[in-house]
């Protein structure tokens, strides 16, 4: 395992022609860090965004498909491959804000995905690598969104279970 301080090295050997006298260890002359440890770190923060941004995009691959199946339409295919972009604008396409009952927060939430989509454009720049705190914000606000769509969609669904199950002028929910 290597030292948590390198994460890469790159070693030079010794000249051959080393001075008389000089002792023959056999050790390299040099050790020259080429990727310090705050790139492991850089590393993860990268990898929390790029998987922050693929949870939202299959959670709202799953969302529109839930709603298209509703609708009674064939569900796109290989949506969950696509931007963010398209998926939210189906979203709002597929959403009849007289029965769902929190459209406010929804088109909030698209409205805040579709501004984070936009991070994802700018993900390789320098200035958004270098900065790992502006990265975990950007997970933490990625993923602050995922976990609000699935509420939503599940809500949504229970509520839609609830209204199917209550029979006009029965008291009884199934």
């Amino acid at each position: 395992m290597m030292n948590s301080a390198v994460t890469a090295i790159s070693v030079t050997p010794a000249r051959a022609s080393a001075p008389a006298g000089a002792p023959a260890s056999g050790l390299p002359a040099t050790i020259t860090t080429l990727r310090p440890a705050s790139g492991h770190d850089r590393a993860e923060r990268i990898r929390d965004v790029v998987d922050a941004f693929r949870r939202l995009r299959e959670s709202l691959a799953r969302f529109n498909r839930l709603l298209a199946a509703r609708a009674g339409e064939e569900p796109a295919r290989g949506a969950a491959d696509s931007a963010l972009q398209p998926l939210l604008s189906a979203l709002a396409r597929h959403v009849d804000p007289a029965t769902f009952a929190r459209y406010r927060e929804l088109k909030r939430a698209i409205r805040d995905a579709r501004r984070l989509d936009k991070t994802r454009e700018t993900l390789f720049s320098d200035a958004f690598c270098l900065d790992i705190e502006a990265m975990r914000r950007t997970a933490a606000e990625l993923e602050r969104l995922d976990t609000a769509f699935v509420g939503l969609c599940v809500e949504h669904v229970l509520a839609q279970h609830e209204q199917r199950s209550q029979v006009p002028g029965d008291t009884h929910t199934a």
